[in-house]
């Protein structure tokens, strides 16, 4: 209900890199639980205008997600740039596939594309919901799709405030 209500946006100048650097970090324990190999993208450094609290939540619930949902032994590969004032950012996880008629779906709140495994992966079905909350805060462009290998989450975001326009 929180992130239906008005809700506070503090904007700051951030590090987007050492956001993700950090989100990662804390996910290493998910990742060896699972024998998940890790292969990482990110320049040294990306500034943007973001809010730092609700960024880190959302790549969190992506990370988590992508561990849960991919098969022991499988890989993550996660990538960060910026072109032409965009930030751009993908999670990508090796193993499974979502059906197509499912991933219109996924960031509804409490839809779970996987029912049967409700007791393992121990969702509520919000962390995608969230996720789009905070990138709709973002003016973001989001999105997720199988690709050959897996499953990918990206996003595309302005990497300054001044680039949105107001209404």
């Amino acid at each position: 209900s929180k992130t239906d209500g008005k809700q506070r946006t503090e904007y700051k100048t951030i590090d987007f890199a050492e956001l993700l650097r950090v989100q990662i970090a804390d996910v290493t324990d998910l990742l060896s639980e699972k024998e998940i190999s890790l292969s990482v993208d990110i320049p040294d450094k990306i500034l943007c205008d973001a809010d730092p609290a609700q960024m880190e939540r959302a790549i969190q619930n992506v990370l988590v997600n992508a561990i849960r949902y991919s098969p022991n032994g499988e890989a993550i590969y996660i990538s960060l740039s910026n072109d032409k004032n965009t930030v751009s950012c993908k999670v990508e996880n090796t193993g499974v596939h979502i059906p197509e008629e499912m991933i219109p779906h996924l960031f509804e709140a409490f839809y779970r594309a996987d029912t049967s495994r409700n007791r393992n992966t121990g969702g509520t079905g919000l962390g995608l919901y969230i996720v789009r909350k905070i990138m709709e805060l973002h003016h973001a462009k989001y999105g997720i799709q199988n690709t050959s290998r897996g499953v990918v989450f990206w996003l595309e975001m302005p990497q300054e405030r001044g680039a949105i326009n107001s209404i």
